[in-house]
């Protein structure tokens, strides 16, 4: 996956920083080069205007004074030339457009000491269905821990909790983190479609929500069979917590924990966070209307320009997929010890839908933790949340409350 060769993967370590110039408007680029625990050449790059930050690159070729990288995920490449050992200059290219992106090393690297500050931890693949590549980080001191497979929550959401239309929390890399200071072991990946897992033959239309099942069950067979972790748990965030939900009726799991997971089907989990937007009453009849659609197994054309991120037609049969879950009822299948977190301060998620949860299983432990938001960090009193900083600000703490449920839960 990533390729480096010659004494330019030495040179390229640390930060650089950049500009493309977009009708006579510079958008600043920044790319973070760093050796992993492996040795190998690892990398991420920020559009911070853009509020795309910590994105994976999806391959790395250094060779001699050349540097080829690609991003699958934006559809993005790059290909420069090593300056001095201090600069690159090169061309971006995306779509059918090409521009200049020349950078300039950074004296500071943070970046590095941030990323050997835990060398256990490491990047592996995964084959799965389709010969999908999962790709994700193991952070273990080894094999005899208990592990925790952490799953991510909807939309383009990344293994550390981040993704391009600007979440930045760094929330399931602090949780993994914050776990392996107890002694447990985790595993967080891209989801199929997403960051490195991102395939070159990637096809939307073609994924469904069972897709996403088959990734969990076959990590946890990987890290079960092959590395010999014997107590793997499934932790489930957001859209994550159905997912590791019905993965764990068919894995012999020592433990479930759903974090902020629906407790309802999918549509009136949405139609719930739409009707609290000011947005027109014929918008809102036109999201009932194309559920009810969906549900019936029928795509829906002529999606408003407004409402196609949402419901365009490649993503279409992903929730005609999704829709034939309800969370209430799949948990009830469960017969692995369960726990359900949820914050008071969410606005996605409901504490309805972690009663339904635990409604749905009478076995089940829930907490509901004050103040907690869907990043898993704490609003302000009133569960104010100033500019979105729990979702922009990946300084801020993860709850300690949750953190302190998750490792007494799994210790016990």
């Amino acid at each position: 996956m990533l390729l480096c060769f010659s004494s330019f993967s030495q040179n390229i370590t640390g930060d650089w920083k950049g500009n493309i110039e977009v009708n006579n408007q510079k958008i600043p680029i920044e790319f973070h080069f760093y050796k992993d625990s492996l040795g190998q050449l690892d990398g991420k790059w920020d559009s911070p205007s853009q509020g795309a930050m910590g994105l994976y690159f999806t391959t790395i070729n250094a060779k001699d004074d050349s540097l080829n990288l690609t991003i699958a995920e934006i559809k993005g490449s790059y290909e420069g030339e090593l300056i001095f050992n201090d600069s690159i200059k090169g061309m971006w290219h995306q779509g059918n457009v090409s521009l200049p992106l020349n950078f300039k090393k950074s004296i500071i690297n943070n970046e590095i000491t941030k990323e050997n500050s835990y060398p256990n931890e490491r990047e592996i693949s995964i084959t799965s269905a389709g010969e999908s590549k999962i790709y994700g980080t193991l952070l273990s001191k080894n094999n005899h821990q208990k592990l925790a497979i952490i799953i991510a929550g909807s939309g383009p959401t990344d293994r550390d909790g981040n993704n391009p239309l600007g979440d930045k929390a760094n929330s399931y890399k602090m949780l993994a983190h914050a776990l392996d200071s107890q002694n447990i072991a985790t595993f967080r990946y891209d989801k199929r479609g997403l960051g490195k897992s991102m395939g070159g033959d990637f096809n939307e239309s073609k994924i469904v929500f069972d897709d996403y099942i088959k990734d969990a069950e076959n990590i946890f067979d990987y890290l079960h069979d092959t590395l010999g972790f014997k107590n793997i748990y499934f932790i489930g965030h957001s859209e994550g917590s159905l997912i590791g939900m019905v993965a764990s009726q068919k894995k012999n799991v020592k433990g479930y924990i759903s974090i902020a997971g629906a407790g309802r089907p999918i549509d009136e989990v949405i139609e719930e966070q739409v009707n609290n937007q000011p947005l027109p009453d014929s918008l809102k009849n036109e999201i009932t209307f194309i559920f009810n659609e969906l549900k019936k197994g029928k795509e829906v054309n002529n999606i408003p320009v407004s409402l196609n991120s949402l419901f365009r037609k490649s993503v279409q049969p992903y929730i005609i997929s999704w829709l034939k879950y309800t969370p209430a009822i799949e948990i009830r299948k469960l017969i692995c010890p369960i726990l359900i977190l949820q914050g008071s301060c969410d606005i996605q998620v409901k504490v309805v839908d972690a009663e339904a949860l635990h409604n749905g299983n009478n076995k089940s432990k829930i907490d509901i933790i004050p103040l907690m938001t869907h990043t898993l960090k704490n609003a302000d009193a009133g569960c104010k949340d100033e500019n979105m900083k729990t979702y922009m600000d990946p300084s801020l703490p993860l709850n300690l409350k949750m953190v302190d449920d998750i490792v007494n839960f799994i210790k016990k």
